[in-house]
């Protein structure tokens, strides 16, 4: 069971994948302009790299703070539910919002304003995800979530805005799906998934589970920086490259 479950995570990620390929291929085909302002861009796929790794955390830290509460503090599902879930509300619409002003204000200065904005969110969420999973009370664990999740969260708005400044007009809608299922397939996909293999692997390890996710912080981080450097010059040579 355990193989037959590993080989159908793998498939759906395989589809989706090829998914994803045959769609940039017909696109290359149909829409050459767009495919190069796109997928063509390596400033864009750096934008998508950096904020997918940051979704793979947040993600994954989503989908097992409560089995988390339960296992190591005791808590109820109704606890848990309270102490986790009302506050992730709160934090999440905080940090989007606060984030996306930010990075608005930052990108009237500053060619690569937003994505000091993506650079935060790669980098701000470890601490407090670090203390919550190490703690050795409830109230602590309780308390840093919702912190890891308000800076986890301020990357969203400024990364899909990067991506916005980098296409015509008339490409926005198809840059938001593209950026919205990189990010998918590299967030939702992955992170729930590779934590809960982690802490199978490990003997029902939920802390080293959940903690081991952050080797993939300094590939958002390269991501993110190589980011800061692409962006500006790609979004100032945009209409050249789309002729």
């Amino acid at each position: 069971p355990e193989r037959r479950g590993v080989a159908i995570q793998w498939g759906a990620v395989g589809i989706g994948a090829y998914a994803v390929y045959s769609w940039a291929s017909a696109l290359r085909r149909r829409d050459p302009p767009t495919w190069r302002l796109i997928l063509g861009t390596p400033a864009f796929l750096a934008v998508v790299l950096a904020y997918g790794l940051n979704a793979f955390l947040a993600y994954a830290v989503a989908a097992m703070a409560p089995t988390f509460a339960e296992a190591m503090f005791h808590v109820g599902k109704a606890e848990a539910g309270l102490m986790i879930g009302g506050p992730a509300i709160v934090s999440g619409f905080l940090g989007v919002t606060l984030g996306g002003l930010a990075a608005d204000r930052l990108r009237r200065s500053f060619g690569w304003g937003r994505i000091a904005i993506v650079l935060f969110g790669s980098l701000a969420p470890i601490a407090p995800m670090v203390i919550a999973f190490t703690a050795q009370d409830k109230w602590t664990y309780f308390a840093m979530l919702p912190v890891a999740q308000f800076v986890a969260s301020s990357a969203l708005g400024a990364a899909a805005a990067a991506t916005q400044d980098l296409v015509l007009p008339r490409m926005r809608g198809t840059a938001t799906a593209a950026f919205f299922i990189g990010t998918t397939l590299i967030g939702l996909a992955l992170g729930p998934y590779l934590a809960g293999r982690v802490t199978d692997l490990t003997g029902g390890d939920l802390r080293t589970g959940i903690l081991s996710l952050l080797l993939t912080v300094p590939i958002a981080l390269a991501a993110a920086i190589a980011a800061l450097r692409w962006v500006p010059k790609a979004e100032a040579t945009r209409e050249g490259r789309a002729r």
